[in-house]
């Protein structure tokens, strides 16, 4: 059956944990917004439960800042209390990819060291187990977090810490196993881009070597279209693929096309605002086809913001990609063709003229 997931909670980082977290509290000590947090997440987590949502993502706020949480988990950013030290910086930010989010940039030196750190993540993971819900932890890939940062020797290519960062991802991973996790998120917003030659190869090498480590792994591309990186995200040895809902046929067809035969596709709807009225029935046949193509393989994420209007419309297209996944299949030979039993009767009604006219 098609499965529901979560691909975020955008509202609750703009609302709850990121006021917290990144903000001075003058006289609040720090369990005051530990404890906010947990009281938030535990919300969040139980109002995706009730919504249907079969696996809950966990840890994809960040307190605010993603990146410098990810600073945290990979130890780029020192000890001490996250929260207070959060709080206190005031160091240069940049815009995310996509949206009205910031974050912290992160400045690597050439003799940079990564060690797995703050807890936080495996913190969040614990406790929703402790609820009795399935998670799929989100961590910021190692080429975005890499691309997000800034190297502070103007001659040194931040690319050359991907060896020092990758066994701290097996790290991350191992841990996650053992807290009984089964599926990882792992975002790679930089597919999204127009990439460097070495960029890409870097893709290659780096998910050669996370293939090995434990967990499925999700990729990840949100915020934005694949275009030329469709074969090396398709082409990546991960168990699934995760992307904004394509919005154009030939988007469309050329993820179906390229997907491999043993990966699972995970479909985010995305809130548009479209003037022509026959998109919602686009998308629609896209979830139908989808769903008889892919079966089981296929995932489907609503859109973060939750909006009434965003679930109706993500509800609808859960019912046709699963009524279309559980279609009988197609008469062996005729999948390809859109005969109907009345158009193949009068075929063969010719068929017979044409042989009793010799």
């Amino acid at each position: 059956m098609v499965r529901l997931h979560s691909q975020g909670s955008a509202w609750f980082e703009r609302d709850g944990e990121g006021a917290l977290a990144t903000r001075p509290h003058p006289g609040r000590s720090l369990a005051d917004p530990v404890a906010a947090g947990r009281q938030q997440r535990q919300r969040a987590w139980r109002a995706q439960q009730a919504a249907g949502i079969e696996l809950i993502g966990v840890a994809d706020v960040g307190w605010g800042d993603r990146v410098l949480a990810h600073s945290y988990l990979v130890g780029q950013v020192a000890g001490g209390e996250a929260l207070e030290e959060a709080s206190q910086v005031r160091q240069a930010r940049a815009p995310w990819f996509s949206g009205e989010l910031t974050y912290r940039i992160p400045e690597f030196s050439r003799d940079q060291a990564f060690a797995l750190g703050w807890d936080q993540l495996f913190v969040e993971v614990a406790e929703a187990r402790a609820l009795g819900l399935a998670v799929k932890p989100a961590i910021l890939g190692p080429l975005s977090y890499l691309w997000l940062g800034q190297a502070l020797d103007s001659a040194f290519d931040r690319l050359e810490l991907l060896e020092r960062l990758l066994p701290v991802y097996g790290e991350i991973f191992a841990r996650l196993a053992a807290q009984g996790v089964e599926w990882v998120h792992i975002d790679e917003p930089l597919l999204s881009l127009e990439l460097p030659l070495a960029w890409r190869t870097a893709f290659e090498r780096a998910y050669n070597l996370l293939q090995r480590e434990p967990l499925k792994k999700l990729l990840a591309v949100r915020g934005g279209e694949l275009s030329d990186n469709l074969g090396l995200a398709t082409g990546l040895p991960v168990e699934g693929l995760h992307v904004d809902w394509p919005t154009t046929v030939q988007a469309q067809q050329g993820l179906l096309d390229r997907l491999p035969a043993y990966k699972t596709l995970s479909l985010g709807l995305i809130e548009q605002h479209d003037a022509d009225t026959r998109a919602g029935e686009r998308r629609l046949q896209f979830a139908r086809q989808a769903g008889e193509r892919l079966k089981e393989r296929l995932w489907l994420a609503p859109d973060q913001a939750w909006s009434t209007t965003a679930e109706a419309a993500f509800g609808e297209l859960v019912r046709a990609a699963r009524t279309a996944a559980e279609a009988k299949p197609a008469v062996a030979g005729n999948e390809d063709r859109s005969w109907s039993a009345i158009e193949a009767a009068l075929a063969k009604l010719g068929a017979q003229a044409g042989l009793a006219s010799h």
